[in-house]
Protein backbone atom coordinates (compact mmCIF):
# COMPACT_ATOMS: atom_id res chain seq x y z
CA UNK A 1 0.00 0.00 0.00
CA UNK A 2 1.29 3.47 -0.90
CA UNK A 3 1.64 5.68 2.17
CA UNK A 4 0.43 9.25 1.58
CA UNK A 5 1.84 12.22 3.45
CA UNK A 6 -1.06 14.37 4.57
CA UNK A 7 0.53 17.69 3.69
CA UNK A 8 1.09 16.51 0.11
CA UNK A 9 -2.38 15.17 -0.75
CA UNK A 10 -3.56 18.54 -2.07
CA UNK A 11 -1.61 17.96 -5.26
CA UNK A 12 -3.96 15.10 -6.13
CA UNK A 13 -6.61 17.74 -6.87
CA UNK A 14 -4.41 20.75 -7.59
CA UNK A 15 -6.73 22.32 -10.18
CA UNK A 16 -9.80 22.01 -7.95
CA UNK A 17 -7.82 23.45 -5.05
CA UNK A 18 -6.84 26.42 -7.17
CA UNK A 19 -10.38 26.95 -8.46
CA UNK A 20 -12.32 26.58 -5.23
CA UNK A 21 -10.21 27.45 -2.20
CA UNK A 22 -10.44 31.07 -1.02
CA UNK A 23 -7.77 33.69 -1.44
CA UNK A 24 -6.86 36.43 1.05
CA UNK A 25 -8.11 39.97 1.76
CA UNK A 26 -6.37 42.74 -0.20
CA UNK A 27 -5.80 44.67 3.02
CA UNK A 28 -3.77 41.75 4.37
CA UNK A 29 -1.40 42.03 1.41
CA UNK A 30 -1.06 45.77 2.03
CA UNK A 31 -0.32 45.23 5.72
CA UNK A 32 2.25 42.49 5.10
CA UNK A 33 4.15 44.50 2.50
CA UNK A 34 4.06 47.62 4.67
CA UNK A 35 5.66 45.67 7.52
CA UNK A 36 8.28 43.87 5.42
CA UNK A 37 11.95 44.62 5.79
CA UNK A 38 14.06 45.58 2.77
CA UNK A 39 15.27 42.89 0.41
CA UNK A 40 13.93 39.88 -1.47
CA UNK A 41 10.74 38.03 -0.52
CA UNK A 42 10.27 34.33 0.20
CA UNK A 43 6.99 32.39 0.16
CA UNK A 44 6.83 29.05 1.97
CA UNK A 45 4.17 26.57 0.87
CA UNK A 46 3.14 28.51 -2.22
CA UNK A 47 0.75 25.80 -3.40
CA UNK A 48 -1.07 26.79 -6.59
CA UNK A 49 -0.56 30.48 -5.86
CA UNK A 50 -3.62 31.45 -3.82
CA UNK A 51 -1.46 34.01 -2.00
CA UNK A 52 1.33 34.29 -4.57
CA UNK A 53 -0.89 35.88 -7.20
CA UNK A 54 -1.74 38.73 -4.83
CA UNK A 55 1.87 39.42 -3.86
CA UNK A 56 3.72 38.79 -7.14
CA UNK A 57 2.66 42.02 -8.92
CA UNK A 58 3.96 44.03 -5.95
CA UNK A 59 7.25 42.19 -5.38
CA UNK A 60 10.28 42.56 -7.64
CA UNK A 61 12.25 39.62 -6.23
CA UNK A 62 10.08 36.68 -5.12
CA UNK A 63 11.09 33.06 -4.48
CA UNK A 64 8.33 30.48 -3.94
CA UNK A 65 9.05 27.18 -2.18
CA UNK A 66 6.43 24.43 -2.65
CA UNK A 67 6.98 20.73 -1.76
CA UNK A 68 4.37 19.25 -4.13
CA UNK A 69 5.41 19.35 -7.81
CA UNK A 70 1.78 19.09 -8.91
CA UNK A 71 0.80 22.21 -6.98
CA UNK A 72 3.95 23.95 -8.18
CA UNK A 73 3.02 23.00 -11.74
CA UNK A 74 -0.27 24.91 -11.50
CA UNK A 75 1.60 27.93 -10.15
CA UNK A 76 4.11 27.76 -13.01
CA UNK A 77 1.26 27.86 -15.52
CA UNK A 78 -0.13 30.94 -13.82
CA UNK A 79 3.24 32.68 -13.37
CA UNK A 80 5.54 31.60 -16.20
CA UNK A 81 9.12 32.48 -15.44
CA UNK A 82 8.58 32.82 -11.70
CA UNK A 83 11.27 31.53 -9.36
CA UNK A 84 9.61 28.39 -7.96
CA UNK A 85 11.54 25.81 -5.96
CA UNK A 86 9.94 22.35 -5.73
CA UNK A 87 11.17 21.41 -2.26
CA UNK A 88 10.16 21.09 1.35
CA UNK A 89 11.19 24.16 3.29
CA UNK A 90 12.90 21.89 5.82
CA UNK A 91 15.34 20.55 3.20
CA UNK A 92 15.90 23.78 1.25
CA UNK A 93 18.91 25.98 2.00
CA UNK A 94 18.41 29.72 1.40
CA UNK A 95 21.38 31.40 -0.25
CA UNK A 96 20.59 34.91 1.05
CA UNK A 97 18.63 36.72 3.74
CA UNK A 98 15.04 37.72 2.99
CA UNK A 99 13.23 40.86 4.08
CA UNK A 100 9.91 38.98 4.21
CA UNK A 101 8.88 35.35 4.59
CA UNK A 102 5.14 34.87 4.11
CA UNK A 103 3.09 31.67 4.21
CA UNK A 104 -0.62 31.40 3.47
CA UNK A 105 -2.45 28.40 4.92
CA UNK A 106 0.80 26.42 5.01
CA UNK A 107 2.96 27.34 8.02
CA UNK A 108 1.31 24.66 10.20
CA UNK A 109 2.61 22.02 7.74
CA UNK A 110 6.23 23.01 8.39
CA UNK A 111 7.95 20.93 11.08
CA UNK A 112 6.81 22.53 14.36
CA UNK A 113 10.11 21.77 16.07
CA UNK A 114 12.20 23.45 13.35
CA UNK A 115 10.12 26.16 11.72
CA UNK A 116 11.22 28.99 14.01
CA UNK A 117 14.87 28.12 13.46
CA UNK A 118 14.28 27.86 9.71
CA UNK A 119 12.54 31.23 9.58
CA UNK A 120 15.31 32.83 11.61
CA UNK A 121 17.93 31.43 9.24
CA UNK A 122 16.06 32.56 6.11
CA UNK A 123 15.33 36.12 7.25
CA UNK A 124 17.74 39.04 7.21
CA UNK A 125 18.01 41.20 10.32
CA UNK A 126 14.81 43.25 10.54
CA UNK A 127 12.99 40.89 8.20
CA UNK A 128 9.42 39.81 8.91
CA UNK A 129 7.84 36.38 9.23
CA UNK A 130 4.18 36.59 8.14
CA UNK A 131 2.11 33.41 8.40
CA UNK A 132 -1.62 33.79 7.78
CA UNK A 133 -4.58 31.45 7.47
CA UNK A 134 -8.30 31.38 6.73
CA UNK A 135 -11.02 30.02 8.97
CA UNK A 136 -14.70 29.82 8.16
CA UNK A 137 -18.10 28.92 9.52
CA UNK A 138 -21.54 28.57 7.96
CA UNK A 139 -23.58 31.77 8.03
CA UNK A 140 -27.05 30.15 8.17
CA UNK A 141 -27.46 28.64 11.68
CA UNK A 142 -30.06 26.10 10.51
CA UNK A 143 -27.84 24.80 7.72
CA UNK A 144 -24.86 24.96 10.06
CA UNK A 145 -26.64 22.66 12.52
CA UNK A 146 -27.56 20.24 9.71
CA UNK A 147 -23.95 20.07 8.49
CA UNK A 148 -22.62 19.63 12.01
CA UNK A 149 -24.98 16.68 12.39
CA UNK A 150 -23.59 15.15 9.19
CA UNK A 151 -20.06 15.61 10.53
CA UNK A 152 -20.95 14.02 13.87
CA UNK A 153 -22.71 11.12 12.17
CA UNK A 154 -19.56 10.32 10.24
CA UNK A 155 -17.22 10.80 13.19
CA UNK A 156 -15.46 13.87 11.81
CA UNK A 157 -13.74 16.32 14.13
CA UNK A 158 -13.93 20.09 14.43
CA UNK A 159 -11.50 20.66 11.54
CA UNK A 160 -14.21 20.48 8.87
CA UNK A 161 -15.34 23.67 7.08
CA UNK A 162 -18.47 23.50 9.26
CA UNK A 163 -16.75 23.83 12.61
CA UNK A 164 -18.00 26.41 15.12
CA UNK A 165 -16.26 29.76 14.85
CA UNK A 166 -16.82 32.68 17.22
CA UNK A 167 -16.68 35.58 14.77
CA UNK A 168 -17.29 38.15 17.50
CA UNK A 169 -13.92 37.52 19.16
CA UNK A 170 -11.60 40.50 19.64
CA UNK A 171 -8.32 40.50 17.76
CA UNK A 172 -6.06 37.66 18.76
CA UNK A 173 -3.64 38.03 21.61
CA UNK A 174 -0.02 38.50 20.48
CA UNK A 175 1.32 36.59 23.49
CA UNK A 176 -0.83 33.56 22.66
CA UNK A 177 0.23 33.56 19.01
CA UNK A 178 3.87 34.02 20.02
CA UNK A 179 3.66 30.94 22.24
CA UNK A 180 1.69 28.89 19.71
CA UNK A 181 4.15 29.62 16.91
CA UNK A 182 7.24 29.26 19.09
CA UNK A 183 8.47 32.83 18.52
CA UNK A 184 10.92 33.59 21.32
CA UNK A 185 11.37 37.23 22.30
CA UNK A 186 15.14 37.21 21.83
CA UNK A 187 14.98 36.37 18.13
CA UNK A 188 11.53 37.85 17.34
CA UNK A 189 11.12 40.77 19.74
CA UNK A 190 8.23 42.41 17.87
CA UNK A 191 4.99 40.45 17.20
CA UNK A 192 1.74 41.92 15.86
CA UNK A 193 -1.49 40.04 15.17
CA UNK A 194 -4.27 41.18 12.85
CA UNK A 195 -7.67 39.76 11.91
CA UNK A 196 -9.76 40.31 8.77
CA UNK A 197 -13.42 39.53 8.11
CA UNK A 198 -15.01 38.60 4.77
CA UNK A 199 -17.63 36.31 3.22
CA UNK A 200 -17.91 33.89 0.32
CA UNK A 201 -20.36 31.35 -1.14
CA UNK A 202 -19.97 27.85 -2.62
CA UNK A 203 -22.74 26.10 -4.59
CA UNK A 204 -23.89 22.55 -3.92
CA UNK A 205 -22.58 21.62 -7.39
CA UNK A 206 -19.06 22.76 -6.49
CA UNK A 207 -19.12 21.51 -2.91
CA UNK A 208 -17.92 17.92 -3.53
CA UNK A 209 -14.72 19.15 -5.18
CA UNK A 210 -14.36 21.85 -2.52
CA UNK A 211 -14.60 19.34 0.34
CA UNK A 212 -12.21 16.94 -1.37
CA UNK A 213 -9.59 19.69 -1.56
CA UNK A 214 -9.17 19.41 2.24
CA UNK A 215 -6.65 16.92 3.64
CA UNK A 216 -9.16 15.68 6.26
CA UNK A 217 -11.45 14.40 3.50
CA UNK A 218 -8.67 13.24 1.19
CA UNK A 219 -7.29 10.96 3.93
CA UNK A 220 -10.63 9.14 4.32
CA UNK A 221 -11.10 5.86 2.49
CA UNK A 222 -13.01 6.39 -0.78
CA UNK A 223 -16.25 4.79 0.45
CA UNK A 224 -16.39 6.92 3.59
CA UNK A 225 -15.45 10.06 1.68
CA UNK A 226 -18.20 9.41 -0.85
CA UNK A 227 -20.82 8.94 1.85
CA UNK A 228 -19.75 12.08 3.73
CA UNK A 229 -19.79 14.19 0.58
CA UNK A 230 -23.18 12.85 -0.52
CA UNK A 231 -24.79 13.54 2.86
CA UNK A 232 -23.21 17.00 3.05
CA UNK A 233 -24.41 18.00 -0.41
CA UNK A 234 -27.90 16.66 0.34
CA UNK A 235 -28.08 18.93 3.39
CA UNK A 236 -27.01 21.96 1.34
CA UNK A 237 -29.53 21.20 -1.40
CA UNK A 238 -32.27 20.89 1.21
CA UNK A 239 -31.44 24.42 2.39
CA UNK A 240 -31.34 26.33 -0.88
CA UNK A 241 -28.37 24.83 -2.74
CA UNK A 242 -25.75 27.42 -1.76
CA UNK A 243 -23.52 27.51 1.31
CA UNK A 244 -22.63 31.01 2.54
CA UNK A 245 -19.49 31.23 4.64
CA UNK A 246 -18.40 33.79 7.20
CA UNK A 247 -14.64 34.06 6.79
CA UNK A 248 -11.97 35.09 9.28
CA UNK A 249 -8.34 35.50 8.23
CA UNK A 250 -5.64 35.76 10.90
CA UNK A 251 -2.18 37.22 10.30
CA UNK A 252 0.91 37.20 12.52
CA UNK A 253 3.74 39.65 11.81
CA UNK A 254 6.96 38.72 13.64
CA UNK A 255 10.04 40.88 13.11
CA UNK A 256 13.46 39.24 13.36
CA UNK A 257 16.05 40.86 15.59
Amino acid sequence: MVMRERRLVFGEVADDYDRLRPGYPPQLVEDVLAAAGPGPVLEVGAGTGKATMAFAPRVADLTCVEPDPRMAGVLRRKLPGARIVASKFETWAPERGYGLLFSGQAWHWVDNDRRTDLAWAALASGGVLAPFWNMSTVADPVLHAALREVDRRHGLDDHTPHRPLATGLPDRDAAEDRAELGLDEERFPEVTVLRYHSARSVSAADYPAFLLSFSLYRMLDPGTAGAVVADTVAAIEAHGGVLDFIMVTDLVLARRA
